[in-house]
């Protein structure tokens, strides 16, 4: 198994190049042209019969020489952040108000390096390479799942490396049973008549309001998530255009994490109860509405022990760390797992002097550890 860990190490200054030149052209959600094109030439320039799909990404199927009927999926997410960034890289981003911010470059190269690899030195198990799109927050992991090369009789493993902003660089955090969060979204809508600036005495303030509740929600997570931990994070507000006006609406929209069924009921029950209170003490009305995200992501435990175990015949081994908590962290590769067992690892990946966590618009990956993650999927695909 060393020889994969050295294949990938090959192919090192390769996925270099190919991840910066991925990291200059970011694109968000479904539609990206650009990666799609870029991810499908060097595909079918390695001999790959590529299945393209417009907003559904990219798959091919790799024959195994010793197939013993379960297929390895191995999947890498595609798109960027609506956010501009500013770490000053030589390669930054060349895109306007875009960033991979979550480190989906790193993804894209790892993968493409273990399909460089495998081009030349296929698996041992039939294995489908998976570049998928709309990661974020648009389910892109549903539209990839319907592919030709993925509906298919017969067992699977599902397997995806996630690069971690804050964990040393090559740590290979694992953890079976629950491994992200349950995440849904909110908006909450506060109406009330609005009128003149001085005359607060008059009308509601949804700014008020707003602004209470803000700053209750994550006071009221902490509260529930006693025993478990829970996240309630608003993360905009729209309230408000002008100085001399109180406005007449407003609306704050943010997201719930969860590691159980019952703690996110209790949390939106919760919920329900603070926006009706505080609408009701500032003369205004509101409604909650709870936008259903993405399942947890849940690691099979027997392939997690499995791929562990692989992992220890390398010298990748020595980096195998436990994760105590699951992350509040959502991912839509939770519908792979849904469908088939397997499992997802962090792969630590801390830059330079790098103190923010993935989605910050200073946040720098250190390129190293995409031999590691490369080594990753080859072991994967070679069945566990």
């Amino acid at each position: 198994m060393t020889g994969r860990v050295e294949q990938a190490r090959a192919v090192q200054d390769w996925m270099v190049a190919r991840r910066r030149e991925l990291h200059q052209h970011p694109e968000v959600g479904l539609e990206l042209p650009w990666t799609h094109r870029y991810v499908e030439e060097f595909l079918s320039a390695l001999g790959y019969d590529v299945e393209v799909h417009r907003g559904a990404g990219l798959t091919v199927r790799v024959p195994g020489t010793a197939p013993d009927g379960i297929v390895s999926v191995l999947r890498a997410d595609m798109d960027a952040l609506p956010v501009t960034e500013r770490t000053g890289l030589p390669f930054r981003s060349l895109e306007p108000g875009a960033m991979h911010a979550c480190g989906h470059d790193l993804h894209m190269a790892m993968l493409l390096g273990a399909a460089k690899v495998l081009a030349d030195s296929a698996p041992r198990r039939d294995t489908i390479l998976a570049f998928q799109p709309g990661e974020e927050s648009d389910r892109g992991a549903l539209a990839v799942l319907e592919h030709d090369n993925l509906k298919f009789d017969g067992d699977a493993t599902a397997f995806a490396v996630h690069v971690h902003a804050l964990a040393q660089p090559g740590a290979i955090l694992c953890r079976p049973g629950v491994f992200m969060s349950f995440g849904d979204w909110f908006t909450i809508e506060l109406r009330g008549p609005g009128g003149h600036a001085s005359q607060p005495h008059l009308v509601g303030n949804p700014v008020e309001a707003g602004a209470a509740i803000a700053t209750a929600l994550p006071q009221l997570a902490a509260e529930i998530g006693i025993d478990e931990h829970v996240v309630a994070t608003p993360t905009e507000s729209l309230i408000g255009n002008t100085l001399n006006v109180i406005p007449a609406s407003g609306r704050i929209r943010g997201t719930i994490r969860t590691l159980s069924a019952g703690k996110r009921r209790a949390l939106i029950e919760r919920m329900e109860q603070l926006v009706a209170q505080v609408a009701d003490r500032y003369l205004l009305t509101a409604r909650l509405t709870i936008h259903e995200g993405y399942p947890a992501v849940v690691n099979d435990p027997e392939f997690m022990e499995r791929f562990e175990g692989r992992v220890r015949e390398t010298d990748l081994g020595a980096h195998l760390t436990p994760m105590v908590e699951p992350s509040m962290v959502i991912e839509d590769f939770a519908y792979f797992l849904q469908r088939w067992p397997g499992g997802m690892v962090y792969l630590g990946a801390k830059g330079p002097d790098n103190t923010s966590f993935n989605h910050a618009d200073d946040v720098v990956y250190d390129e190293e550890v995409l031999s590691v993650g490369a080594a990753l999927y080859l072991l994967a695909a070679d069945g566990l």
